[in-house]
């Protein structure tokens, strides 16, 4: 019984410690350039919804975000994902497309995306996030296969057929 005890002390103790104080998170948003922020996130093709808590906790701690400056720099961001390339990378990566590009934009993203997961070579435990080859698992994490800081023929060698295959 006193190791259950013990036990639980030290996993709320070690859940404290990693839980940002109310002046780290204003201290936070008080830094943030939210223009680089949505710059960065168009990039990485993430949805504007997933920063909704992040906006709503800045706002509550009184440093409301610069919602229209994250908004335009995303766009810009978007137009730099968005594209045939950038969508042949994520389908051939296994990573999920959440939506996000804008309907001119949208096909050639998608085209790509297809022809990519199309080539992506299978994993023998696609959803555990290692196996057997060159890809990434479910939760978009390298495959154990796959040869860290070097993307050897799997990564360059598709953009060569892509871009041969695909115009």
């Amino acid at each position: 019984m006193p190791y259950r005890v013990l036990l639980l002390l030290a996993t709320l103790g070690a859940a404290a410690c990693t839980m940002p104080t109310a002046e780290q998170r204003s201290a936070a948003c008080r830094a943030t350039d939210w223009a680089d922020y949505g710059r960065n996130d168009g990039v990485l093709g993430v949805a504007a919804s997933e920063r909704t808590k992040k906006f709503a906790d800045c706002a509550e701690l009184g440093h409301p975000a610069d919602i229209a400056a994250y908004q335009a720099a995303r766009a810009e961001g978007l137009a730099a994902y968005c594209t045939l390339e950038s969508g042949y990378d994520a389908g051939y990566a296994g990573r999920r497309y959440r939506k996000v590009c804008p309907p001119e934009q949208e096909i050639a993203f998608l085209q790509g995306y297809e022809q990519g997961r199309k080539e992506r070579p299978v994993s023998y435990y696609p959803y555990f996030g290692f196996g057997y080859g060159y890809g990434y698992g479910h939760y978009g994490y390298p495959s154990f296969g796959y040869r860290f800081g070097h993307h050897g023929h799997g990564h360059h060698g598709h953009r060569r057929h892509h871009r041969g295959g695909m115009g």
